[in-house]
């Protein structure tokens, strides 16, 4: 029953294996691919999704684990391709490695590092590798899992906050805060520097591109960098919509813990493809659990178009804020005592769910 159940989740190796094969039919033809994601998951979100937590199981744990080299053998042929590429199938393939990186790799890596197996999580670390932006797993899992909801956190959106400048102000805040980590975890020992995982990266990354430089020319390591960049984006909308507006208030001089309702979520059968990511309120209160383990808790803020409708809102600010400010302004005058609604609501982003 298990590995009929996986089979739900495997919607991103179809996406991921379209790349080459419409590659091969024409230039531009992997440029289907993120659009037909893109058209898929809007639809999939007004598909009821079965609300049971799947039982544990170790077939579920595998499919990341598998996707994950299938994502950089996709990321090395398409850097193989890219420097003797026409303009367009140089294009097509940044957008549709990128978006398919930023989307199931990205998803892929993060069951990864929340793994307690070490292996795990250095698989998790190369996949991250294969879009250059290691330090995500120390600055997501050291900080954002620590202070999601407040101002100390780099991914967390504030009110009014639009995408563009939420998204310059993450880059280099992520990177400062894992690099703080870093040096608190390293201090004390005889040669800090060493064992500094942020010193690691940073070898890597130059080893990374002058890998393809070497061996293919300016164009290969041109497209890791511009793959990398549409993988980034594609996360840190991933960022910006998880958490905006939402705050955890002071409770007797401290900062509350992070609840339900501290997370955008979505529940629709688009989860099917995002390894339950829109089940996010569950992810942050346990987030070592497993995808599949996955549930939608009681009184989750949901997002009005699920993760997909509400990305492509956040890339029109203006359209963006007049849609999600009054959203976060009625959660926060519902419940004065509590900061944010506990009780039966009315609002349309608020859906009551049995735990």
């Amino acid at each position: 029953m298990a590995s009929m159940g996986v089979l739900r989740y495997s919607g991103p190796f179809w996406f991921l294996a379209s790349i080459p094969l419409l590659h091969a039919w024409s230039d531009g033809g992997p440029l289907l691919t993120p659009a037909t994601l893109l058209c898929t998951l809007l639809v999939a979100e007004y598909i009821p999704h079965n609300s049971v937590a799947e039982p544990p199981s170790s077939s579920y744990r595998l499919l990341p684990i598998f996707y994950i080299p299938c994502q950089l053998l996709v990321i090395a042929w398409s850097i193989w391709q890219s420097h003797t590429a026409t303009t367009l199938g140089f294009t097509s393939l940044v957008i549709s490695t990128g978006v398919c990186t930023g989307v199931f790799g990205v998803l892929a890596a993060h069951e990864m590092v929340h793994s307690r197996v070490r292996w795990h999580r250095r698989l998790g670390a190369l996949m991250l590798t294969g879009m250059s932006y290691r330090h995500f797993r120390i600055a997501h899992v050291h900080g954002h899992h620590r202070y999601a909801a407040t101002d100390r956190d780099a991914s967390t959106a504030r009110l009014g906050e639009g995408f563009y400048a939420f998204f310059l102000r993450t880059l280099g805040t992520q990177i400062v805060q894992a690099w703080h980590f870093e040096r608190r975890r390293c201090r004390g020992r005889c040669h800090p520097f060493l064992g500094n995982r942020m010193a690691h990266d940073a070898v890597i990354i130059v080893l990374l591109y002058a890998g393809p430089l070497i061996a293919f020319g300016w164009r290969a390591a041109a497209f890791l960098a511009a793959e990398s960049a549409v993988a980034i984006l594609v996360l840190e909308l991933f960022n910006y919509i998880a958490h905006y507006g939402l705050r955890r208030e002071m409770r007797d001089g401290r900062v509350e813990p992070v609840a339900a309702h501290h997370s955008w979520n979505s529940s629709g059968a688009a989860n099917l493809l995002i390894f339950n990511m829109g089940r996010h309120s569950d992810h942050h209160r346990s987030p070592s659990a497993t995808y599949e383990e996955l549930k939608p808790v009681l009184w989750q803020p949901e997002l009005p178009y699920g993760y997909a409708g509400s990305i492509l809102l956040a890339l029109v600010p203006p359209l963006w804020r007049a849609v999600m400010d009054p959203h976060v302004a009625f959660l926060r005058a519902s419940s004065p005592e509590m900061g944010y609604v506990r009780i039966e609501a009315a609002s349309p982003n608020f859906r009551e769910r049995a735990a």
